[in-house]
């Protein structure tokens, strides 16, 4: 997610394009008959590892430093989720950091700190879910500089990031992390956008290969394209599930916020969203439907990787219950973004602590259903 940061330790980067102006109306959901939803668990992002990446020359000879260009969790904040009923905590990391020279061995201390965060989410009973938070891209110097590479595209004659690039990534993740019992699911890529036709599906389908040809059948979550934009799901994926699921769960994920550009960065009040559209109430089921209705359709798994909200407005708060209750009834487990302890001011942050945690309106939508 990638709402404008206030804090240049974040380095998000570019903004999402704005939604289409035309959002469908929700419709009703096909039944088989009354039932009772149970509601489904939540999981956490906490963020941090990924943070740092708009600092002054980031790139992967240059990834910064831990705890002063990014931060990672402690103990003490799965300890507050853990009180809240969390126990699936989804963990952004940057491939730049982990693999600083493409094709070549992972970074031992990056790597460990992925293990830090799998032993910390153990101690509270709970699992990580691993997310390469890096939108189909890597920064690598090229031509004195650095440069973002996408996956696939040409750069003066050659391809400085291939697709096979992106495998050998996941093969050399796989063989470090595979079997530790902490580790709910491999995130293949955040939110990859504007890669040109085919290029994600075939990314995404070399690298589940390669993970499951080393015999590992860890969950695979699969983004959308578009910054895997559930209101677009239907209008930028193929039509079925791209990646076979005989050897191992793959689950696809979008992500979806509220606001009038889908951004998350909430730049407008309620009031004035609400006085741009009359029909701010039905946004979340309008925005949720295309997703969901793939998911049914194709009979596949599906997680709501990111939502949020500004987490102290009861009045965007107040669009969480049917929100969550459309995701129950679809049985799609999703993940607030974000707590971590980087955060500041960040209006979306749930990043715990003992006197406010549990108060916020958000914060009591949210618990309805528990924890992950």
């Amino acid at each position: 997610m990638d709402p404008a940061p206030s804090d240049s330790l974040r380095g998000l980067r570019s903004r999402r394009p704005a939604v289409s102006r035309q959002e469908p109306r929700p419709q009703p959901r096909a039944t088989s008959g009354p039932k009772t939803v149970e509601p489904r668990p939540r999981v956490m992002n906490i963020a941090g590892l990924e943070f740092g990446t708009l600092l002054p020359g980031f790139c992967a000879e240059h990834p910064g430093k831990i705890g002063r260009d990014y931060v990672q969790a402690h103990a003490r904040t799965y300890d507050l989720l853990a009180e809240q009923g969390f126990r699936t905590f989804r963990i952004p990391f940057r491939w730049e950091r982990i693999q600083p020279v493409l094709r070549a061995p992972l970074d031992p201390d990056a790597v460990q700190q992925l293990r830090f965060q799998a032993n910390l989410a153990a101690r509270v009973e709970g699992k990580i879910i691993l997310d390469l938070h890096n939108y189909g891209r890597y920064v690598r110097t090229l031509d004195n500089g650095p440069v973002e590479c996408q996956i696939d595209q040409t750069h003066n004659d050659w391809v400085p990031l291939s697709k096979d690039d992106f495998a050998d990534l996941w093969a050399r993740i796989s063989y470090a992390l595979c079997g530790l019992p902490e580790i709910a699911g491999y995130g293949l890529m955040n939110e990859p956008h504007d890669l040109g036709p085919g290029v994600w599906v075939e990314a995404s389908t070399a690298a589940a290969a390669v993970i499951r040809e080393c015999g590992d059948d860890t969950p695979l979550y699969v983004s959308g394209d578009r910054w895997a934009s559930s209101m677009h799901w239907n209008q930028v994926n193929p039509i079925r599930p791209w990646i076979s699921d005989r050897e191992g769960p793959v689950i696809y994920e979008a992500h979806c916020y509220l606001d009038h550009d889908g951004s998350g960065e909430y730049e407008l009040s309620y009031e004035e969203e609400l006085k741009r559209d009359p029909a701010l109430e039905t946004r979340a089921l309008a925005r949720l439907e295309p997703f969901l209705s793939w998911l049914t359709e194709n009979g596949a798994k599906g997680f709501l990787g990111e939502f949020g909200l500004p987490v102290q407005s009861e009045k965007w708060a107040s669009l969480l219950p049917n929100f969550l209750d459309a995701l129950d009834g679809a049985e799609v487990t999703a993940a607030w973004w974000a707590a971590g302890e980087g955060w500041g001011g960040y209006p979306l942050s749930m990043q715990p602590s003992p006197h406010e945690f549990a108060v916020s309106p958000a914060s009591i939508e949210l618990h309805r259903g528990g924890g992950g």
